[in-house]
């Protein structure tokens, strides 16, 4: 692996096209992971609303030889979301506030096990927010990885609470970074 991946931009129109390809890169990153939301067709459903969502905007890391490497996804907070409700502590109303172009939500970042290690994980994201007009990021992530929370940490994000965002959801650590 001397050649890093390429990354390129994609629209919710592109994306979608390439939908079974990013579902089974999913599959392939959560094999064996025991999550049930991890399963084809728990996590489809959230793919297929963010692919919906106004603005959408993704970037994918080919490998050398073609095949996907990773993905990062996601798209702007509009002022009907529910990203903020159950969060322990509770933003305060200001803070909370979203009007579709205040915060850009990071829902998905998922490199291919053979490409961890190599900054690309880094890249996808720099990528997918490089120009973005919001003037903060938000992401969920699980509390028990520590390791991926210290490494949004290190990328400037801070940790604002906690959730459980839906029945079902494992416990999530709520990062912004403005």
């Amino acid at each position: 692996m001397n050649t890093a991946p390429a990354i390129r931009h994609y629209t919710a129109d592109h994306a979608a096209v390439m939908r079974e390809e990013l579902l089974d890169l999913h599959d392939a990153v959560y094999e064996g992971s025991g999550d049930p939301l991890a399963a084809r067709d728990a996590f489809a459903p959230f793919l297929d609303h963010w692919l919906a969502a106004e603005n959408f905007a993704c970037t994918a890391a080919r490998a050398p030889n073609g095949t996907l490497a990773g993905y990062a996804y996601g798209a702007p907070l509009t002022s009907r979301t529910s990203w903020w409700d159950g969060l322990i502590p509770p933003l305060d109303a200001a803070a909370a506030a979203e009007n579709g172009t205040r915060t850009f939500a990071l829902s998905e970042l998922l490199v291919g096990r053979e490409w961890r290690g190599t900054g690309t994980a880094r890249r996808l994201h720099d990528a997918l927010l490089h120009g973005r007009p919001e003037s903060r990021v938000t992401l969920l992530t699980p509390v028990d990885h520590s390791k991926v929370v210290q490494m949004y940490r290190s990328w400037g994000y801070e940790r604002v609470g906690e959730c459980v965002p839906f029945a079902g959801a494992p416990r999530l650590v709520a990062m912004l970074r403005s």
